[in-house]
């Protein structure tokens, strides 16, 4: 799994660089084309064996980045009550969730995120959520060892950047 990770992850970076904006459900994009062998060692011991003891430093990193979607997903889950919000929440989900595909995650099964009083105080919680992810992953961009991984967290970080950009400053009732 650890090669198909990387063949993954570079073409992944192609992709989201290519087309990653506030509307785009990059999900099917993500997955097309024949991954190319990597550089790492596929010849090593069994099958059998464990991955965790062989993680690298940028698979822990993409871990990290999962879960940090997979909270902000969930505080928008929070959200989506407020039909207000959904012209807002929608894109944003589709992205995380194509994110999450990207970086061979599973759909993260955060626990629940109590619901907002309202949808001035759910924008407020969705607003600290993603500043904080795109924090997250900047500094996840800036830590990633491989060149394509880097990428695909800038990449990642300016397509949540641009989400912060439209999300209402105000919610009228």
């Amino acid at each position: 799994m650890m090669g198909r990770r990387t063949a993954v992850l570079g073409l992944a970076a192609t992709a989201l660089v290519a087309g990653c904006d506030t509307g785009d459900d990059l999900g099917e994009s993500a997955g097309s084309g024949s991954p190319s062998p990597s550089g790492s060692a596929s010849s090593s011991a069994s099958p059998s064996v464990t991955q965790e003891p062989e993680q690298t430093a940028d698979e822990a990193l993409v871990d990290e980045v999962l879960a940090g979607l997979g909270a902000a997903v969930a505080v928008l889950r929070s959200a989506r009550g407020f039909k207000q919000l959904r012209p807002t929440i929608t894109p944003l989900l589709r992205t995380h969730r194509a994110h999450t595909e990207v970086l061979e995650g599973e759909p993260e099964s955060e626990p629940g995120v109590s619901r907002p009083a309202d949808a001035s105080a759910a924008v407020a919680a969705i607003r600290t959520s993603e500043t904080q992810l795109q924090a997250a992953l900047v500094d996840a961009a800036g830590r990633a060892e491989s060149g394509a991984l880097a990428k695909l967290l800038a990449s990642m970080s300016a397509s949540t950047t641009q989400h912060l950009a439209v999300l209402p400053a105000q919610v009228t009732p």
